[in-house]
């Protein structure tokens, strides 16, 4: 959930392209640095599940598993999986039993579905606007759910879910 009183506008339409593209290049940044500076991550704290970095150019990543995969990843890709979860506010597992319970449209490639959970999803919520408080004229005070990739926003207000375009909504202020 992000903290709205840090804001230059509370509309949402505008908040929304204002910091969504600093914070996926936030998050990016902080990838390549904790995989640069580690080489060799456990997931999850996990004794099997070690994702390495192998490398990278100026159009992808390369991760490996040992003595198993190694896959490349294109930046842009990599971008959108962020955005992805920065808008649904989730990461889905990639154990076989979860990722067979998501939907489809939501799954992530193994290599970037690894390659998210390199980062505490304490670092997703913190960025994401799922979960923040909305006003709407008619509808009044609901929360939001999710971002569509089109950019409508679900919204829960007290009685319903809406889908609305981000124009119609403006935040409401939160406090540091």
């Amino acid at each position: 959930m992000i903290n709205t009183s840090k804001l230059k506008s509370l509309e949402f339409n505008q908040a929304l392209y204002e910091i969504e593209d600093r914070y996926v290049n936030e998050l990016e940044n902080m990838l390549l640095t904790k995989l640069i500076e580690e080489k060799s991550i456990h997931l999850h704290g996990r004794y099997r599940e070690i994702l390495e970095f192998a490398g990278r150019t100026n159009y992808k990543i390369r991760l490996k598993v040992p003595n198993k995969n190694v896959w490349s990843i294109s930046f842009r890709d990599f971008r959108e999986s962020i955005r992805k979860v920065l808008r649904t506010g989730k990461i889905f597992e990639y154990n076989q039993e979860n990722t067979n319970s998501a939907p489809d449209n939501e799954l992530f490639d193994l290599p970037i579905c690894l390659l998210l959970h390199v980062l505490p999803t304490k670092e997703y919520e913190n960025r994401s606007f799922v979960g923040n408080k909305v006003i709407h004229p008619i509808l009044g005070n609901g929360k939001v759910i999710s971002i569509s990739d089109s950019g409508n926003v679900e919204v829960e207000f007290e009685d319903r879910i809406v889908k609305l375009r981000p124009n119609y909504i403006k935040l409401k202020l939160t406090g540091a």
